[in-house]
């Protein structure tokens, strides 16, 4: 007896649904609303990504991968023409190494890391692409992946996976097989290939290794070979996600709730709820950070007199950012400085920032910023909730000569409660093509072109010239 087919449930969901919205979904009928946060987040995403071409240019690790060649059908970043897969690869990896792309507080993921180079890369295969079609994909892809995120109630220090990987293979792989082969069944084929790719933990974040950034590039990459597989007629599992062996219960502890990734589907958008981030690290020091930030302009001179700081974050925030190890206090490398609440806070109160420039200059930390480092401790709010996911607020306590200064922040800076202006995005966008060198009435002329891509007839030229300014 077949015990799997036998216990097997008669629908998938979450796949039937998102197929149905596949096959529905026309750019005209969307909120124009949340056109205009597709349009901000490809913005912010292609920033993001130039800088993050800029920080680590082409490694030799990348670099074999590229050199391998093959058919030219998609340009990496500041690179030649390559096969898809390989471009989806370094594109994504370009995206997320800086810590700068968007980021789903529900859900605890960055939600375009892995969907929108997937979608630039399948585009470059398929030859011509309208801005419209892009959209469409790049916002399904999107949807997938946060709606899964917020349907799951393991937190990332119980499962140790890193979300925007895992739940990004399917968001990718739905906005990849969208643009290559629309058809029902071709979608359901790659969502149940993808399947058998689906991976993303967090032992690099730990260790603080590069492949931390990676990760979201093997979704988009994965998504890429799946689209190509499943239009060609190789058949994915049927039930990927909540099947006797799928997602739920092997990677999730059976803590996925399909109701809740369903909810609203079509006409409430998880897209909208997307943080763009003013700060390139981990999203968990955010909270820190803008409290930090209030703390300094309340203080004003007495920002000296400052003898010790106490930091109140969740217990999730606490395992992952501010644990009192080495690797968070004196950080050696850029993974374990963009995952430490003690070096982000310490930038602020020494220098007002949290930059690329501090990423470049300030890891190890300087004699100036490892004396404030030694002045923050960090503790879990009194009666958290240790399940909880999502990316929550911080309070900051700064003790001195003049009393006791308090700050509390529930929504960082970027969260869709307090969002960036369209002004701040363009700063933003500007300053990451600036530590590119690219001059602000270049970037101008692409931020331009990029919040107008629903406009476009093909979105290959402007693939090309965001290529190309990227060039090291």
């Amino acid at each position: 007896m077949d015990t799997a087919n036998s216990t097997a449930p008669e629908k998938e969901q979450t796949i039937d649904a998102f197929i149905q919205l596949s096959q529905s979904l026309r750019w005209d009928h969307v909120p124009e609303a949340t056109r205009v946060n597709v349009r901000r987040e490809l913005l912010d995403y292609v920033g993001a990504a130039i800088a993050g071409r800029a920080a680590v240019g082409m490694p030799p690790w990348l670099k074999v991968l590229v050199d391998a060649g093959g058919r030219p059908d998609a340009r990496v970043l500041g690179g030649p023409r390559v096969p898809a897969a390989t471009a989806a690869l370094c594109n994504g990896y370009f995206g997320h190494v800086l810590e700068f792309d968007d980021t789903h507080d529900d859900a605890a993921l960055h939600a375009g890391s892995a969907a929108i180079p997937a979608a630039l890369a399948t585009a470059g295969l398929r030859g011509s692409v309208s801005g419209r079609e892009f959209c469409e994909a790049v916002l399904l892809g999107i949807e997938l992946t946060c709606r899964l995120g917020v349907a799951t109630r393991l937190n990332l220090v119980e499962g140790g996976w890193i979300y925007t990987a895992l739940m990004g293979h399917f968001g990718a792989t739905l906005a990849a097989a969208r643009l290559i082969d629309p058809r029902a069944d071709a979608l359901r084929n790659a969502l149940g290939i993808v399947y058998c790719m689906a991976s993303g933990n967090h032992q690099s974040t730990r260790e603080g290794a590069p492949t931390k950034h990676v990760q979201p590039g093997f979704a988009a990459s994965h998504a890429v070979t799946a689209a190509l597989m499943g239009s060609a007629g190789l058949p994915g599992v049927k039930h990927p996600l909540t099947g006797e062996d799928g997602l739920s219960r092997v990677y999730l502890h059976d803590r996925f709730e399909p109701d809740r990734a369903l909810r609203g589907l079509g006409t409430a958008w998880e897209f909208d709820r997307l943080s763009i981030k003013p700060y390139p690290s981990c999203r968990f020091t955010h909270p820190a950070i803008s409290a930090a930030l209030e703390l300094r302009a309340k203080l004003g001179a007495d920002l000296e007199k400052i003898q010790r700081v106490e930091l109140l974050i969740g217990p999730q925030e606490l395992d992952v950012v501010g644990r009192d190890a080495p690797e968070k206090r004196t950080p050696q490398t850029r993974v374990n400085a963009q995952f430490s609440v003690y070096w982000c806070v310490a930038n602020v109160l020494a220098y007002g920032e949290v930059t690329p420039i501090q990423l470049a200059e300030e890891i190890p930390p300087s004699p100036k910023l490892a004396a404030w480092i030694a002045k923050i401790s960090a503790a879990p709010f009194a009666n958290a909730n240790a399940d909880q996911c999502v990316i929550g607020g911080c309070t900051i306590r700064a003790h001195g000569s003049f009393g006791v200064c308090e700050v509390t922040q529930s929504s960082a800076k970027g969260h869709p409660d307090n969002p960036l202006s369209d002004e701040e995005l363009l700063v933003k966008f500007k300053a990451n093509l600036r530590y590119a060198k690219v001059d602000d009435a270049r970037a101008s002329e692409l931020a331009e072109a990029i919040l107008s891509i629903d406009s476009l007839s093909d979105v290959l030229p402007l693939a090309d010239a965001i290529a190309g300014v990227a060039t090291a």
